[in-house]
Protein backbone atom coordinates (compact mmCIF):
# COMPACT_ATOMS: atom_id res chain seq x y z
CA UNK A 1 0.00 0.00 0.00
CA UNK A 2 1.20 3.49 -0.77
CA UNK A 3 -0.38 6.41 1.01
CA UNK A 4 0.72 9.99 1.36
CA UNK A 5 0.04 12.79 3.79
CA UNK A 6 0.02 16.24 2.20
CA UNK A 7 0.02 19.67 3.82
CA UNK A 8 -3.36 20.93 2.62
CA UNK A 9 -6.04 19.44 0.39
CA UNK A 10 -5.34 20.82 -3.08
CA UNK A 11 -3.87 17.62 -4.49
CA UNK A 12 -4.03 16.09 -7.96
CA UNK A 13 -3.77 12.42 -8.85
CA UNK A 14 -0.91 12.78 -11.29
CA UNK A 15 -0.84 9.12 -12.15
CA UNK A 16 -4.39 9.07 -13.48
CA UNK A 17 -4.53 12.60 -14.83
CA UNK A 18 -7.77 13.31 -12.97
CA UNK A 19 -8.02 16.08 -10.38
CA UNK A 20 -9.68 14.75 -7.27
CA UNK A 21 -11.19 18.10 -6.31
CA UNK A 22 -9.99 17.79 -2.72
CA UNK A 23 -9.13 14.84 -0.57
CA UNK A 24 -12.09 12.79 0.56
CA UNK A 25 -10.92 12.17 4.10
CA UNK A 26 -9.65 15.04 6.23
CA UNK A 27 -7.93 13.67 9.29
CA UNK A 28 -7.14 16.75 11.35
CA UNK A 29 -8.03 20.41 11.67
CA UNK A 30 -4.49 21.37 10.66
CA UNK A 31 -5.57 20.39 7.12
CA UNK A 32 -3.39 17.35 6.85
CA UNK A 33 -5.07 15.01 4.44
CA UNK A 34 -4.71 11.40 3.53
CA UNK A 35 -4.67 10.26 -0.07
CA UNK A 36 -4.48 6.68 -1.19
CA UNK A 37 -1.97 6.92 -4.04
CA UNK A 38 -1.90 3.30 -5.14
CA UNK A 39 -2.17 -0.32 -4.10
CA UNK A 40 0.25 -3.13 -4.77
CA UNK A 41 -1.17 -6.51 -5.72
CA UNK A 42 -0.53 -7.94 -2.26
CA UNK A 43 -2.42 -5.07 -0.65
CA UNK A 44 -5.25 -5.16 -3.14
CA UNK A 45 -6.09 -8.81 -2.55
CA UNK A 46 -7.32 -10.35 0.71
CA UNK A 47 -4.86 -12.51 2.59
CA UNK A 48 -5.15 -16.28 2.32
CA UNK A 49 -8.10 -17.54 4.32
CA UNK A 50 -9.70 -14.09 4.53
CA UNK A 51 -12.94 -13.21 2.80
CA UNK A 52 -12.87 -9.97 0.85
CA UNK A 53 -15.22 -7.38 2.33
CA UNK A 54 -16.94 -5.12 -0.18
CA UNK A 55 -17.19 -1.50 0.89
CA UNK A 56 -20.41 0.30 0.02
CA UNK A 57 -21.23 4.02 0.27
CA UNK A 58 -24.82 5.29 0.30
CA UNK A 59 -25.64 8.22 -1.97
CA UNK A 60 -28.42 9.83 -3.98
CA UNK A 61 -29.12 11.17 -7.47
CA UNK A 62 -29.24 14.98 -7.83
CA UNK A 63 -30.00 15.19 -11.57
CA UNK A 64 -33.57 15.18 -12.89
CA UNK A 65 -32.78 12.10 -15.00
CA UNK A 66 -29.50 10.20 -14.85
CA UNK A 67 -28.21 7.68 -17.40
CA UNK A 68 -26.69 4.53 -15.96
CA UNK A 69 -24.08 3.11 -18.31
CA UNK A 70 -22.43 -0.29 -18.70
CA UNK A 71 -18.95 1.20 -18.23
CA UNK A 72 -17.12 4.32 -17.05
CA UNK A 73 -17.64 6.59 -20.07
CA UNK A 74 -20.23 8.18 -22.33
CA UNK A 75 -19.44 5.65 -25.05
CA UNK A 76 -20.89 2.76 -23.07
CA UNK A 77 -24.45 1.53 -23.51
CA UNK A 78 -27.18 3.04 -21.34
CA UNK A 79 -28.53 0.20 -19.21
CA UNK A 80 -30.86 2.10 -16.89
CA UNK A 81 -32.12 5.55 -15.90
CA UNK A 82 -32.50 6.98 -12.41
CA UNK A 83 -34.64 9.88 -11.23
CA UNK A 84 -33.70 12.68 -8.85
CA UNK A 85 -33.70 11.52 -5.24
CA UNK A 86 -33.10 7.87 -6.08
CA UNK A 87 -30.83 6.17 -3.56
CA UNK A 88 -27.64 4.56 -4.85
CA UNK A 89 -24.94 2.32 -3.45
CA UNK A 90 -21.48 3.16 -4.76
CA UNK A 91 -18.64 0.66 -4.61
CA UNK A 92 -15.84 2.00 -6.83
CA UNK A 93 -14.59 4.91 -8.93
CA UNK A 94 -12.77 5.25 -12.26
CA UNK A 95 -11.84 8.82 -13.07
CA UNK A 96 -15.06 10.79 -12.66
CA UNK A 97 -17.30 7.75 -13.00
CA UNK A 98 -18.88 5.95 -10.07
CA UNK A 99 -19.65 2.23 -10.10
CA UNK A 100 -22.90 1.17 -8.49
CA UNK A 101 -23.45 -2.01 -6.55
CA UNK A 102 -25.21 -4.79 -8.43
CA UNK A 103 -24.79 -8.00 -10.39
CA UNK A 104 -24.22 -6.20 -13.70
CA UNK A 105 -21.77 -3.32 -14.38
CA UNK A 106 -23.51 0.02 -13.75
CA UNK A 107 -21.75 3.39 -13.83
CA UNK A 108 -22.88 7.00 -13.35
CA UNK A 109 -21.05 10.31 -13.64
CA UNK A 110 -20.02 11.81 -10.31
CA UNK A 111 -21.39 15.24 -11.23
CA UNK A 112 -24.97 13.98 -10.89
CA UNK A 113 -24.82 12.12 -7.58
CA UNK A 114 -24.27 13.08 -3.97
CA UNK A 115 -21.86 10.88 -2.03
CA UNK A 116 -20.46 11.05 1.52
CA UNK A 117 -17.20 12.88 2.17
CA UNK A 118 -15.42 9.63 2.96
CA UNK A 119 -16.25 8.00 -0.39
CA UNK A 120 -13.27 5.89 -1.51
CA UNK A 121 -11.23 7.05 1.48
CA UNK A 122 -8.56 4.50 2.38
CA UNK A 123 -9.06 2.20 5.32
CA UNK A 124 -6.28 2.10 7.89
CA UNK A 125 -5.57 -0.25 10.74
CA UNK A 126 -5.68 1.27 14.26
CA UNK A 127 -1.89 1.05 14.29
CA UNK A 128 -1.60 2.98 11.01
CA UNK A 129 -4.08 5.54 12.31
CA UNK A 130 -1.97 6.05 15.41
CA UNK A 131 1.12 6.58 13.30
CA UNK A 132 -0.67 9.07 11.01
CA UNK A 133 -1.92 11.01 14.03
CA UNK A 134 1.63 11.12 15.37
CA UNK A 135 2.95 12.38 12.02
CA UNK A 136 0.26 15.06 11.82
CA UNK A 137 1.12 16.34 15.27
CA UNK A 138 4.83 16.71 14.52
CA UNK A 139 4.48 19.78 12.34
CA UNK A 140 7.76 19.32 10.44
CA UNK A 141 6.70 17.00 7.61
CA UNK A 142 5.28 18.42 4.39
CA UNK A 143 4.85 15.00 2.78
CA UNK A 144 5.13 11.39 3.83
CA UNK A 145 4.83 8.34 1.58
CA UNK A 146 4.73 4.78 2.89
CA UNK A 147 5.72 2.61 -0.05
CA UNK A 148 5.72 -0.87 1.48
CA UNK A 149 8.54 -3.21 2.51
CA UNK A 150 9.59 -0.76 5.19
CA UNK A 151 10.39 2.07 2.75
CA UNK A 152 9.25 5.59 3.62
CA UNK A 153 9.87 8.87 1.80
CA UNK A 154 9.53 12.28 3.43
CA UNK A 155 9.73 15.94 2.48
CA UNK A 156 10.35 18.32 5.36
CA UNK A 157 8.70 21.67 5.89
CA UNK A 158 11.50 24.22 5.28
CA UNK A 159 13.13 25.68 8.39
CA UNK A 160 16.03 28.12 8.59
CA UNK A 161 19.11 26.83 10.34
CA UNK A 162 18.24 23.15 10.10
CA UNK A 163 21.44 21.11 9.99
CA UNK A 164 22.07 17.77 8.32
CA UNK A 165 22.24 16.17 11.75
CA UNK A 166 18.78 17.55 12.53
CA UNK A 167 17.40 16.06 9.30
CA UNK A 168 18.94 12.71 10.16
CA UNK A 169 17.35 12.80 13.61
CA UNK A 170 13.91 13.56 12.14
CA UNK A 171 14.21 10.78 9.54
CA UNK A 172 15.31 8.22 12.09
CA UNK A 173 12.53 9.16 14.52
CA UNK A 174 9.92 8.81 11.76
CA UNK A 175 11.27 5.41 10.77
CA UNK A 176 11.36 4.10 14.33
CA UNK A 177 7.88 5.45 15.06
CA UNK A 178 6.51 3.67 11.99
CA UNK A 179 8.24 0.46 13.01
CA UNK A 180 6.84 0.64 16.53
CA UNK A 181 3.35 2.02 15.95
CA UNK A 182 2.50 0.30 12.66
CA UNK A 183 3.97 -2.98 13.86
CA UNK A 184 6.54 -3.39 11.07
CA UNK A 185 9.05 -6.05 12.10
CA UNK A 186 11.89 -5.46 9.64
CA UNK A 187 14.27 -2.59 9.02
CA UNK A 188 12.62 0.70 8.05
CA UNK A 189 14.45 2.97 5.61
CA UNK A 190 13.45 6.63 5.44
CA UNK A 191 14.54 8.69 2.42
CA UNK A 192 14.45 12.47 2.73
CA UNK A 193 13.76 14.32 -0.53
CA UNK A 194 14.19 18.03 -1.34
CA UNK A 195 11.17 20.31 -1.39
CA UNK A 196 11.46 21.01 -5.14
CA UNK A 197 11.25 17.38 -6.22
CA UNK A 198 13.41 14.30 -6.79
CA UNK A 199 15.33 15.57 -9.84
CA UNK A 200 18.37 16.50 -7.75
CA UNK A 201 18.34 13.22 -5.83
CA UNK A 202 17.58 12.50 -2.20
CA UNK A 203 19.16 14.42 0.67
CA UNK A 204 19.86 11.51 3.01
CA UNK A 205 18.63 8.15 4.21
CA UNK A 206 18.19 6.83 7.73
CA UNK A 207 17.33 3.35 8.97
CA UNK A 208 15.70 1.92 12.08
CA UNK A 209 16.95 -0.04 13.83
Amino acid sequence: MVWTIFDGCDVSNNGGGEHLGGIRKVRQRVLRCVLLVGLGLAAALPAAGQEEVKRVWEGSVVARSLNVRAGPGNGFEIVDKLKRGAEIQAIDQSGRWIRLDGDEPAWVHESYVRLPDDFMAPEFTPEEDAFLDWVGERGDLAELSVEGDGRLSVVLIPEDGRRRADILTIAKSVGCAYREQAGFEGTVTVTVWPEDGPAAGWILQATCP
